[in-house]
């Protein structure tokens, strides 16, 4: 390029040699173009050097000119700067042939030098990996609040179960009261309030329910007179508590007091003395959810709730009944057994209601009147049946989302992931502050060594790349760099 440019300069000025002989001799003007020293004897061995060095061969003519030079030489600093600060030992100019000897000692420079730099990005990723973890995991230790935001909830419809569905003992055609005989509120580890509980049970069709919060009858007392004060005509409720540990969950109704519950694994007698106490007391026990009692949980495999009472011994102990539809469960095997001690159990349903959802199950109850105490007679005296929908109903409402769950959520998410490197079972909750299993922790040491591998080939490839679109980056400035000088010089 350089040639050609001195061979146009020449042609230019060979008409004027004479007149610029004697210019020369009175000025000491040179005829050479105006070519700095280090372009007509730069070196061709590194295109960054010749991005650098051709910058000097004119002056800029115009302001398009500058601003084109002016990035060239923005791109070219920025490569230098790299070069003193970024790069491995030695540079990266191709220089001209060294002696064996010191190729193997530049060689080993820089694969220290990479190696160095490797170990440096690795030890960062790890450093920032830890750092996630301490905050991820106790995050999601601790909870993140609820995706929805149940406080702002209505329910603003009407369900008429009587309108499609017929008692599950077709002789009971005559009922004055559909009950929803087990639910939970925020006083317990429900979503929603005793006011939302009660206007939720309305919209489903309900117009009694048996508010049963673990271990305590505040919610249901809290419910009772809300409803009382704004629809004593639509809904009746009666009071009550879930006694709940690692054996047996039962519903004790009918009770203004909450019953003192006994360690997690009580015994058979510590059982009786609650089921005698809740008479003394007025009230009545009715077991809950057998089926879901029995569940098989892994890796135990043993029941949810370990040495479950049989219906058998509930029965010798004094239970005057069971749950035989929990959500959408139908217990068959519960519901034959109190038909075969019809004349000492009676059976009811309940929607276990923590989160708002299909209703499934009505207890069916033809009372003298709407009073609790005309419903828990009937009860008593064991004349119910029931109505079942093994859809549920509709509709069915989303809460809206929470603005601190989308605040929280990522910390937690990256808490959970970093969980899945270990399965942690922790079992049933006793809801007396510790669980029905022992705790077994479960690592994952094959998925662990994976992760550390791709972690590696992430940082090998991220660098590749790096150092690639650096290459890239200057190969383009310097083919820019040479269209814009080739153009000036024509």
């Amino acid at each position: 390029m350089m040639r050609a440019s001195s061979q146009e300069w020449d042609g230019q000025d060979r008409s004027s040699s004479s007149a610029a002989s004697r210019s020369s001799s009175s000025n000491h003007v040179s005829l050479e173009p105006p070519v700095t020293q280090s372009v007509r004897h730069r070196s061709l061995n590194s295109p960054i050097d010749s991005i650098h060095e051709t910058k000097e061969e004119h002056a800029p003519e115009s302001n398009s000119v500058h601003i084109r030079e002016s990035v060239i030489g923005a791109l070219t600093e920025t490569n230098h700067a790299f070069h003193r600060g970024g790069g491995p030992p030695g540079g990266w100019d191709n220089g001209p042939a060294l002696p064996a000897h010191r190729r193997r000692m530049v060689f080993k420079r820089n694969a220290l030098w990479w190696l160095l730099h490797f170990i440096q990005v690795l030890v960062l990723s790890i450093i920032v990996i830890l750092l996630l973890v301490a905050v991820g995991v106790p995050v999601s230790d601790n909870g993140v609040p609820q995706p929805g935001d149940y406080t702002k909830m209505e329910f603003d419809w009407k369900t008429d179960p009587r309108s499609y569905l017929k008692p599950m003992d077709s002789n009971f055609t005559d009922y004055n009261v559909l009950l929803d005989a087990h639910m939970h509120t925020t006083y317990s580890d429900g979503v929603l309030s005793p006011k939302q509980a009660i206007d939720y049970a309305i919209a489903n069709g309900y117009n009694a329910v048996i508010v049963t919060d673990h271990q305590t009858v505040a919610g249901s007392i809290a419910a009772k007179k809300y409803a009382e004060k704004h629809h004593s005509d639509q809904i009746t409720v009666i009071t009550g508590m879930e006694y709940t540990c690692c054996r047996i969950h039962m519903n004790l109704i009918g009770i203004n007091k909450s019953v003192a519950v006994t360690p997690p694994f009580p015994s058979d007698d510590e059982l009786r003395d609650v089921i005698d106490k809740v008479h003394d007391m007025g009230g009545l026990v009715i077991v809950n959810h057998i089926p879901w009692s029995n569940a098989t949980m892994l890796p135990w495999n043993d029941a949810r709730l370990p040495n479950n009472p049989t219906r058998e011994q509930l029965l010798d102990w004094g239970v005057d009944g069971f749950e035989v539809v929990n959500q959408n469960t139908f217990d068959l095997r519960s519901y034959q057994f109190v038909q075969e001690n019809s004349d000492r159990l009676v059976a009811l349903t309940g929607s276990d209601m923590h989160y708002p959802g299909s209703s499934y199950a009505w207890t069916t109850i033809n009372a003298e009147n709407r009073t609790a105490e005309a419903i828990l007679d009937e009860i008593r005296n064991r004349r119910t049946s029931f109505l079942l929908d093994a859809s549920g109903t509709r509709p069915l409402q989303l809460a809206p989302y929470n603005k601190n769950y989308f605040k929280y959520a990522p910390w937690g998410l990256i808490g959970d992931y970093f969980y899945g490197y270990a399965d942690k079972y922790t079992g049933q909750y006793s809801f007396q502050g510790t669980f029905c299993q022992n705790e077994v922790l479960d690592t994952h040491g094959t998925m662990m060594g994976w992760f550390v591998l791709w972690l590696i080939v992430s940082i090998l490839v991220l660098e590749i790349l790096y150092w690639f679109f650096r290459w890239l980056l200057l190969l383009v400035a310097h083919a820019i760099h040479g269209c814009i000088t080739r153009r000036r010089a024509r």
